[in-house]
């Protein structure tokens, strides 16, 4: 019986579409040093390509929707995509136990969030149509991750949606208030108290009915 050939990669190629890789990754690196200097409205496709080295017909080539497409992929480099860091909610094996978890992650998480995009918060009012709507699907996104473990310990879906924005809500706007005027730790009222706070709601509306 013969043995099955074996197929062997065509170098070419392999080499081709390393190139490919390692350019497309130069062009989020870059985009993300410029958008960090000088914010994302005032970046240009010309700019990105010339610290790039390569011309503005070359970088559609990579990203065909141009800024809008540079601008996702410069996200996710940052470790920032809800689903990967939210995976985790379907592993807890109690309502109690997935918001103990939910109310040290997530505020940690919008922390982080709120650093590393600090350059996108400023220009988040003149992003163009098509930017904006990407922009929403990342806090609609966290927050299914949040509600797809809420569902594995709540069978009614109507408590499930009010859960899940409570925690969203109550988590994010904590961020967001005490970010804004400079007490993230302030101890008037702590993110451990508040977390508390959440639980208690959040256990109330479980046994309710």
């Amino acid at each position: 019986m013969l043995a099955p050939a074996i197929i062997k990669p065509n170098k070419r190629l392999v080499t081709k579409n390393m190139k490919k890789a390692n350019i497309r990754s130069e062009i989020v690196l870059n985009s993300r040093q410029l958008f960090q200097e000088q914010g994302y409205s005032a970046t240009t496709v010309r700019q990105i390509a010339e610290r790039t080295g390569c011309t503005a017909g070359s970088l559609y080539y990579f990203f065909e929707d141009g800024k809008a497409e540079i601008l996702q992929e410069v996200i996710r480099s940052y470790g920032l995509d809800p689903v990967h860091n939210m995976a985790w909610v379907t592993e807890t094996e109690s309502l109690a136990e997935l918001v103990d978890r939910l109310v040290v992650e997530l505020p940690a998480f919008f922390q982080k969030v709120s650093k590393q995009l600090s350059w996108l918060a400023l220009d988040k009012f003149q992003l163009p149509q098509n930017e904006k709507n990407m922009m929403r699907k990342f806090p609609l996104s966290l927050h299914e991750a949040i509600l797809r473990g809420i569902r594995l310990h709540v069978a009614d879906p109507e408590k499930s949606r009010q859960m899940s924005w409570i925690i969203y809500c109550s988590l994010y706007g904590y961020i967001e208030v005490f970010n804004k005027i400079g007490l993230v730790v302030a101890e008037e009222f702590c993110i451990k108290e508040m977390g508390e706070t959440v639980k208690t709601a959040v256990m109330a509306l479980a046994r309710e009915g």
